[in-house]
């Protein structure tokens, strides 16, 4: 091969890798530097009780180069709504979708094809028909040992010995993954120790379903499992209902920790939402930045705050971001 022929070669080859660099340069400039577009679905997103998740979202979004979009949704979704969603999300271009799937025998079997096309991180764990787990990655709270947690709380503030005291549970729902699992623990950790479970109410309380609270029968203790039915029996007791029920539940917005400052609630569990939406994210950056990245379940912690702990200095954070 003749000098002249070599240049030619080494010139074609410089050029094809700049015009290559450039393709690059020019994606890079169209897509705003971002790894991806991630989409969040979650029910009733404008809710004050997603506030600590969503500044994790938009923390670990602005860490790692991702476009987060909180897609808006009402209280009330149907897996059929959501998988709608869910579909119009990756026709709009989404990359990844971090979703709170919707309880349901189908739901699973939807999320796996969905994951077919995109990346799919869940915010709650969720069984399939068969009522194994889904095997899809989740980022959240070990909700059995957060419901245990609650019932070692009560446990602890009468040494034990709960001999004829009558408790009443609320919950947002009484089918998914979530509430059973918070159910299972709290039950669990009170069994043998003379407690009854004397009755059990599901509702959307943020449509004011919270109503009937007044008709239920007097129990010593109300345990409320989420966000939503914790800050309707707080609502419920600040206007003396309920008997005077002392009130112990898990949540996470300023609501909630303003019944325990009240003093309405005894103690209040606190799954880390914040690290919720930031693991969320950052496994989701993973997998878009390596494709052959398998995800996996972050499990995040959770702190138990009292009126008398509420405002001590390692709670700031926690308090910080509930109210982001």
């Amino acid at each position: 091969m003749n000098k002249s022929k070599k240049y030619f070669i080494i010139i074609e080859t410089v050029l094809g890798l700049m015009v290559l660099i450039l393709g690059i340069i020019m994606l890079s400039d169209r897509t705003g530097n971002k790894l991806g577009r991630v989409s969040v679905i979650v029910r009733d997103s404008d809710d004050a009780q997603w506030a600590a998740f969503k500044y994790g979202i938009r923390m670990a979004a602005a860490d790692r180069g991702v476009e987060a979009v909180i897609v808006g949704t009402e209280s009330v979704l149907t897996a059929e709504e959501e998988e709608q969603l869910l579909e119009s999300e990756i026709n709009n271009g989404a990359d990844a979708l971090i979703v709170q799937p919707i309880p349901g025998e189908d739901t699973a079997d939807m999320l796996k094809r969905i994951r077919k096309r995109v990346p799919v991180m869940l915010t709650e764990q969720l069984s399939s028909e068969n009522g194994e787990a889904s095997m899809l990655p989740v980022a959240g709270a070990d909700n059995y040992a957060l419901g245990a947690a609650l019932a070692g709380e009560l446990l602890e503030d009468y040494s034990s010995r709960l001999e004829g005291k009558t408790v009443g549970i609320l919950s947002r729902t009484t089918d998914s993954d979530m509430t059973v699992s918070r159910m299972t623990g709290f039950c669990e950790t009170l069994k043998g120790t003379g407690a009854e479970v004397k009755w059990q109410v599901a509702g959307n309380f943020d449509n004011g379903e919270g109503d009937y609270l007044e008709n239920q029968a007097r129990v010593d203790f109300v345990i409320a499992l989420d966000d939503s039915s914790l800050t309707a029996a707080g609502e419920e007791l600040a206007a003396g209902g309920l008997y005077g029920a002392l009130l112990y539940g898990i949540g996470h917005s300023t609501q909630a920790a303003y019944y325990v400052d009240k003093g309405i609630v005894e103690c209040l569990a606190v799954p880390d939402e914040f690290n919720t939406g930031y693991q969320s994210v950052n496994e989701i950056a993973d997998r878009l930045e390596q494709p052959f990245y398998r995800m996996k379940n972050q499990t995040v912690s959770y702190t138990m705050l009292r009126r008398e702990t509420l405002f001590l200095e390692e709670n700031q954070e926690l308090l910080f971001t509930m109210s982001q």
